[in-house]
């Protein structure tokens, strides 16, 4: 336990570091700030702007962060700089629980430096606060822990360059896999590809809350659930094949 906290930790702690990350988080939030200065293009509906935007630049913002962990697995390799702790008897599943929690934790860091920001920016610019943007900011949330998973599972036979397409293949298929059950006909193959699939369809509220759709807690509490659940299948995926990785 003590390996995969100190592993997380490092993780954590080396991206965190960067300057670079900070200023684009700012910058995120000033650009859901001034979303709410387009009133006459926005046709009135600037508050749905404003959420909408904040919610939007949360989710690419979960996703980019997701994608660090496509490139540490390879990274730490090629460096030769995790081979201490692999030599261990549980050093290979501490090794990958570490990077899924340090990465899942900086990537639910940042999408809530997002959504606390935007909740400040809506607060000056409309004199109240959206609530809505918590649950969606939750639902966010646990899709970047996701798609953590996801990247270092990827990034186990495929090169961080792949890995990282990968990664924002089954993004994209996440929110439309929905589709894949309509389509399919109610075949076994696409039975099967819709529940082994992510279904980020489901995370997906934005516009029913920036419309004031109330959206029950339990629907976004199953939906959390969901995501860590499916994150924590595949990372225990990613350690099964990462045990039989030969890395001599």
């Amino acid at each position: 336990m003590e390996d995969i906290i100190t592993i997380a930790q490092s993780t954590f702690y080396r991206v965190a570091r960067l300057k670079a990350l900070y200023v684009i988080l700012v910058i995120c939030v000033l650009d859901v700030a001034a979303m709410s200065a387009y009133k006459e293009l926005s046709m009135g509906l600037e508050k749905e702007l404003v959420f909408d935007c904040a919610l939007a630049i949360s989710l690419v913002v979960g996703l980019i962060t997701s994608m660090v962990a496509a490139f540490e697995i390879p990274r730490e390799l090629r460096e030769k700089t995790a081979q201490f702790i692999l030599s261990k008897p549980m050093g290979r599943s501490a090794f990958i629980w570490g990077k899924f929690l340090g990465v899942s934790a900086l990537a639910v860091f940042n999408v809530a430096f997002i959504i606390v920001g935007s909740l400040l920016a809506y607060r000056l610019s409309f004199g109240e606060t959206n609530w809505g943007l918590l649950s969606g900011g939750i639902l966010v949330a646990s899709e970047a822990v996701t798609l953590t998973s996801l990247g270092l599972l990827l990034s186990i036979f495929l090169t961080d360059t792949l890995a990282a397409i990968g990664l924002f293949a089954f993004f994209v298929i996440g929110h439309c896999v929905f589709m894949i059950e309509r389509w399919s006909g109610g075949n076994i193959l696409g039975n099967a590809a819709y529940y082994l699939l992510p279904n980020f369809y489901n995370c997906d509220v934005k516009t029913e809350l920036s419309h004031g759709v109330d959206v029950p807690g339990m629907f976004v509490g199953m939906g959390a659930v969901y995501g860590i659940a499916y994150a924590f299948f595949v990372t225990g995926l990613a350690i099964i094949i990462f045990n039989r990785k030969d890395i001599a």
